[in-house]
């Protein structure tokens, strides 16, 4: 059933750099809410929209959004969003979900309006340990390379003056209830789990980056809705900050790092479920990958997924905390010391726009 009406005063956007409301028009398809990308281009101060194709864009001076019709794969500036629900053409106009543009491309593009707490502590979270060794390769078990990565990345974050919380810093085994429940004790912080992949493929790889599915939507690796879905969390009282932290942490990592961008999921792990502060849960690679497990096996490998949650963090912290719009939808700056293992070509750096939508 199809269906048009103009958004009712409650839902109306406000433009803060304007007097006036910015008048929406929602389509409903499937007992769900669409807005337009033509409203979302004009709203966001894109100056190009095509589209004509199946591959929507919207382009501006400083940002770019591309998607597809009937996917769920979005990109912002070259980096791999999975939306909850799929673009979608209905007569002639491409509609993008509500719930999308509302818990993930709003707060992307405009963290700097979030209401954030400032970040002084980091929860580090190496996942696994004792007798429950995560994935494995030839060269090692997933609980001693997550392990090692987050020691390398608390000294990293040390130095630059945060207060920093292992969940475990040694080979022992922790409830993942008792890994939420210390973070929960940690106020002004965030938390990181650390992890590493494995699939059914040996030619999976690459990175990504999980954070709490918003209520109402089904996880990235889940094609249909469950009543497990519409069950409250108390972590979706963080989701702003959740999609805007798992933001910066992935743009970080893809800039270090490079190799296939897997993009930044929603799941409901109980790690990100129970947690009070904002959280995500990075997998470093595949450790049942040919290539991967080489990496993964050397420290420097491990040192340079050290530095982009540094990145990840600190940049997230300068978005929220000083109003600052760079950083998270976007191929991050890279620091003088950072290697250089990257394809030039697909780094570039944008500020971005200023205009806010509030629902």
């Amino acid at each position: 059933m199809l269906g048009c009406c103009p958004v009712a005063a409650g839902l109306l956007f406000l433009l803060l750099s304007r007097a006036v409301a910015f008048d929406w028009t929602i389509t409903k398809f499937d007992n769900r809410d669409y807005l337009p990308l033509d409203q979302i281009a004009r709203f966001y101060s894109f100056t190009q929209a095509d589209l004509t194709s199946d591959i929507p864009t919207l382009s501006g001076a400083t940002l770019r959004l591309q998607g597809g019709v009937n996917s769920r794969e979005l990109y912002l500036n070259g980096l791999k969003f999975i939306l909850s629900f799929p673009i979608i053409r209905v007569g002639d106009k491409v509609l993008m979900s509500r719930m999308d543009l509302s818990k993930l491309v709003e707060p992307v593009l405009r963290p700097a309006k979030i209401r954030g707490s400032p970040v002084h502590t980091i929860v580090l979270d190496p996942g696994h340990g004792g007798f429950d060794q995560g994935a494995q390769s030839q060269f090692g078990s997933e609980k001693d390379f997550a392990l090692d990565v987050a020691l390398r990345a608390r000294q990293l974050l040390v130095r630059f003056g945060y207060n920093v919380r292992l969940t475990r810093a040694s080979d022992v085994f922790v409830p993942l209830e008792e890994r939420a429940m210390y973070a929960n004790s940690e106020p002004a912080a965030v938390f990181i789990s650390i992890h590493f992949n494995a699939g059914a493929r040996e030619d999976a790889s690459g990175i990504e980056t999980y954070t709490l599915a918003p209520r109402g939507v089904p996880s990235s690796n889940d094609d249909f809705l469950s009543l497990a879905d519409f069950r409250p969390c108390v972590g979706n009282l963080r989701d702003g900050e959740n999609i805007a932290l798992a933001s910066a942490m992935h743009s970080a990592l893809i800039t270090r790092i490079g190799g296939p961008d897997r993009g930044i999921k929603r799941a409901r792990f109980v790690v990100l479920r129970d947690i009070l502060i904002p959280g995500v849960l990075v997998e470093g690679g595949f450790l049942t990958s040919p290539q991967d497990q080489l990496r993964i096996a050397t420290p420097a490998y491990r040192q340079l997924l050290a530095e982009a949650i540094s990145q990840g963090v600190r940049a997230y912290s300068r978005a929220i905390e000083r109003g600052n719009p760079d950083v998270i939808a976007k191929r991050d700056y890279l620091t003088p010391e950072s290697p250089k293992i990257w394809d030039p070509a697909n780094q570039n750096v944008y500020a971005l726009p200023e205009p806010k939508a509030q629902q």
